[in-house]
């Protein structure tokens, strides 16, 4: 089977996790603070503007609490996102409220934001689909003068850029996944952005128990080593050098990670684009990560039909992501919601195998039998 995601790992990784092994510690220490300081400067801002944690999921749940976020607030989010940022703002106890996107990019624009818009929104959350940045300039703009809080979900788009600045690093708070199915890989593990360090410096103790002085070890002889204090009753979301070990051997590789998928991409374009029956994705002049590969039809039948068709030639395609507003339990609590662009998108789109692992031939399989589908 061609699958649509897939990991590059190979003996540096394991080498690195030996070496973490051998040093008698495999909790958080050394290698997660350079793991910190090297995604901070790839990405251009300071180690004092980032932490990692557990997951992206856990970084969005640890903002919305740091907002404090509640009963009677809102938060405006594409229907088409993770299930994780649903559910970190259902369980503030804030009602979501899902906006609509463009029918190409799949991405939220400030036209969508500000249909959604009331007394009671206190933060956006937008994804940027497929490693493709969203306009932000108008985003932006258009939080800046409501007052409202921007918060960028950057797991599909670790190193795309919008306007030559880091996507994760434009609005107020960003997100990073490095989980299984990401470009940089690293088991279980995400970044966490503020544009402003003294917020970055409450949700790093809240992510480490809340805790506000180091014990242990990290303590002056001078001092009773086991005394401290906690400013938060904070949860334990920290990541182990084992992870950030993986990490810092795919930061090596990850800009040939998106060169690879980058030519991929190329290949999809030059192999379909002159198939009048389906749409490629649509160009732009920002730097994506090329995440996800999209194609589009005129019909739900042909879209199924397909997907049907590749997988029976041991292809594996999907549909990222799932509407939110269909979800069951979102419907009970969210009402009725008239969204026309997420509607069609989702019954019309397809995710083809996008990743650093194919092979031109697999490429090659996976254009042949879709121009070979009609």
């Amino acid at each position: 089977m061609i699958n649509i995601f897939q990991p590059t790992l190979g003996k540096e990784e394991l080498k690195a996790v030996e070496e973490v092994f051998e040093s008698n510690w495999i909790g958080k220490g050394p290698k997660t603070e350079e793991f910190e300081k090297q995604l901070s400067e790839r990405i251009g801002c300071s180690p004092d503007n980032v932490t990692t944690t557990t997951c992206c999921t856990e970084g969005i749940f640890q903002i919305l609490d740091y907002l404090e976020i509640g009963e009677g607030d809102e938060v405006i989010i594409p229907s088409i996102s993770f299930i994780g940022i649903g559910n970190a703002i259902l369980s503030r106890g804030a009602k979501v409220v899902f906006c609509d996107v463009d029918t190409r990019t799949l991405n939220v624009t400030s036209y969508d934001i500000n249909e959604k818009i009331t007394p009671r929104t206190k933060a956006v959350i937008l994804i940027h689909y497929g490693g493709l940045p969203c306009e932000m300039d108008s985003i932006v703009r258009l939080c800046e003068q409501n007052n409202i809080k921007l918060i960028e979900d950057n797991a599909c788009s670790p190193f795309s850029e919008f306007n030559k600045q880091n996507t994760g690093t434009i609005g107020d708070f960003g997100v990073w996944s490095f989980d299984a199915m990401k470009i940089l890989v690293a088991g279980d593990c995400g970044l966490i952005y503020c544009k402003n360090k003294d917020d970055m410096k409450a949700i790093k103790e809240r992510c480490y128990l809340g805790l506000t002085s180091g014990s242990g070890m990290s303590n002056p002889i001078d001092k009773k080593w086991w005394e401290f204090d906690v400013s938060y009753p904070g949860r334990r979301s920290i990541v182990n050098d084992i992870t950030s070990a993986i990490g810092l051997e795919q930061l090596k590789k990850v800009d040939g990670f998106i060169n690879k998928r980058y030519e991929y991409h190329e290949m999809y374009n030059q192999g379909l684009i002159d198939l009048e029956w389906l749409q490629t994705p649509p160009s732009s002049f920002n730097k994506s990560s090329y995440y996800m590969y999209w194609i589009q039809f005129e019909d739900e039948e042909t879209r199924n039909g397909l997907a049907k068709h590749l997988k029976e030639n041991e292809i594996y395609t999907t549909f990222r992501y799932y509407p939110l507003h269909w979800v069951e339990h979102y419907k009970e609590i969210g009402g009725e919601w008239e969204l026309p662009n997420t509607e069609l998108v989702a019954k019309t789109t397809l995710c083809l195998p996008l990743h650093q692992g194919l092979t031109n031939d697999e490429v090659n399989k996976v254009i042949e039998k879709i121009r070979n589908f009609k």
